[in-house]
C-alpha cells in the first residue's frame, strides 16, 4: 500500500495557479524527496498533504484514508519545519516532549521517549540546555526529536538543512540516511537542492511551475532526464547541451555537431529516428575527459576557461563556437588556449528533440 497519495490535486490562489493536476504515489517505507526550483509550488505540495493549506480541487491520501478534509493532527503525520520552531523557554528534553505532554500522556512515558530520542539522535548530553545554547544542528536535531516523538504514519521535512552551512548540512545529510535505515519510516521531504535530493531520495518529484516534469529514482532523474528542464536542473557542472542533427551512416544513426559526426549506436530512442531532425545532443563533464578508458570518441580542442577545485580541474574548451565543459584531473598543469585531446563517454549520454525539448 501507498504510504501517500494525491490525486489531481489542485492549488490556486486567486487567478494564480500554484499546482496542476499533481498524481503521485509515495511508497510506505520509501524516501520521497520533491524538488525544484524556487516558486514551484513544492512547499505548497506538502503543506496540503499536511493540511496547512486548503485543497482547490483533489484528494489527499494518507495510509489508505482520504484525509482531504481533516485536520492536520488527524492526519498521523509529523512535520520538521526549516525554521525549527522550537519554543525559546523551554529545555530541550521539554521541547522534545510537549506533544506529548498536551495531549495527557504519562510522565513517565514520556522521560522513557525522550530518552530513547536523544539517544537515536545523540543529543541525550543537551537535554537540559535552552535551543539559544544550541547551534544550528543541534537545534535541528531537537526539532526532528519531537517529530520522532509521535511516532507517526509519515514525516515531513521543509527544506530542514537550508539555515545550516555547508560543511553541517553534509553531516546533517549523513544523520537523516541512517535516520531513516533505522526507523524504515515514510518521510517526503522538500528541498531545492540537487545534492540533498541525490543522496537521500529512493524517488525524487522533480517539479516546476506546479507541474512534475519527472518521477524516478535519483539514477533515473540523473542519466535518464525526461526534459532539457531536468537535464539542467540537475547536475554540476551543468550538463553539456550541443545542437545538432541526427544524421545516420552506415547504419549507424549519430549527431552531427557542426559538421563533426558522433555516433550514438547504444542510444536508445524512445521514438524512431529521423534523418535531418534538429536535437540537442547531452553529455555530463564528467564523461568528457582524458582518460581513453571507455572512450567512444576523441575531439582536439583549446581551452576556453578552467577552474581548480582541489579535488579537480574544471575546463571549459570551445567545441566550433558552442562551449564544452569536462572533470580533467586535478593536478594538471593547462593554461588558456592549450589544446587538449578529449575523450567522450557516449554510454550515458542523452538527446532531446530541439523543438520540444523533450528527450527521444
Amino acid at each position: 500500500m501507498h504510504a501517500v497519495e494525491v490525486k489531481q490535486l489542485n492549488k490556486s490562489f486567486g487567478k494564480t495557479v500554484i499546482l496542476n493536476d499533481i498524481d503521485l504515489e509515495m511508497e510506505a517505507g520509501g524516501f520521497t524527496v520533491l524538488l525544484g526550483p524556487s516558486g514551484c509550488g513544492k512547499s505548497t505540495l506538502l503543506r496540503l498533504i499536511a493540511g496547512l493549506e486548503d485543497v482547490t480541487s483533489g484528494q489527499v491520501i494518507i495510509g489508505g484514508k482520504d484525509v482531504t478534509l481533516a485536520d492536520p493532527k488527524d492526519r498521523d503525520i509529523a512535520m520538521v519545519f526549516q525554521s525549527y520552531a522550537l519554543f525559546p523557554h523551554m529545555t530541550v528534553a521539554e521541547n522534545i516532549g510537549f506533544g506529548m505532554k498536551i495531549n495527557k500522556k504519562p510522565a513517565d512515558l514520556i522521560a522513557r521517549r525522550v530518552k530513547e530520542v536523544s539517544e537515536m539522535l545523540q543529543i541525550e548530553h543537551l537535554l537540559d540546555r535552552t535551543p539559544a545554547q544550541l547551534s544550528g544542528g543541534q537545534r535541528q536535531r531537537v526539532a526532528i526529536g519531537r517529530a520522532l516523538m509521535r511516532q507517526p504514519k509519515v514525516f515531513l521535512f521543509d527544506e530542514p538543512l537550508s539555515n545550516l552551512d555547508a560543511k553541517l548540512r553534509g553531516e546533517m545529510r549523513l544523520e537523516l540516511k541512517k535516520l531513516h535505515a533505522n526507523l524504515d519510516s515514510t518521510i517526503i521531504y522538500v528541498t531545492h537542492d540537487q545534492i540533498e535530493a541525490m543522496t537521500l531520495a529512493t524517488k525524487i518529484v522533480l517539479l516546476n511551475k506546479g507541474i512534475p516534469q519527472q518521477i524516478g529514482t535519483p539514477y533515473e532523474i540523473y542519466n535518464q532526464p525526461a526534459n532539457i528542464f531536468v537535464a539542467k536542473f540537475v547536475g554540476a557542472p551543468q550538463i553539456n547541451l550541443l545542437k545538432g542533427t541526427l544524421h545516420k551512416k552506415d547504419d549507424s544513426w549519430g549527431v552531427l555537431v557542426n559538421n563533426t559526426w558522433i555516433p550514438v549506436k547504444d542510444y536508445n530512442f524512445t521514438s524512431k529516428p529521423v534523418e535531418d531532425r534538429k536535437v540537442i545532443f547531452g553529455i555530463r563533464p564528467e564523461h568528457v575527459t582524458q582518460s581513453p578508458l571507455n572512450s567512444h570518441f576523441e575531439l582536439n580542442l583549446p581551452i576556453s576557461a578552467f577552474e581548480m577545485t582541489g579535488s579537480e580541474t574544471l575546463a571549459e574548451f570551445d567545441m566550433f563556437g558552442m562551449p564544452l565543459r569536462a572533470k580533467l584531473d586535478a593536478n594538471i598543469q593547462i593554461r588558456n588556449g592549450d589544446r587538449l585531446d578529449l575523450h567522450l563517454n557516449l554510454q550515458n549520454v542523452s538527446i532531446f528533440c530541439a523543438a520540444t525539448e523533450e528527450r527521444i
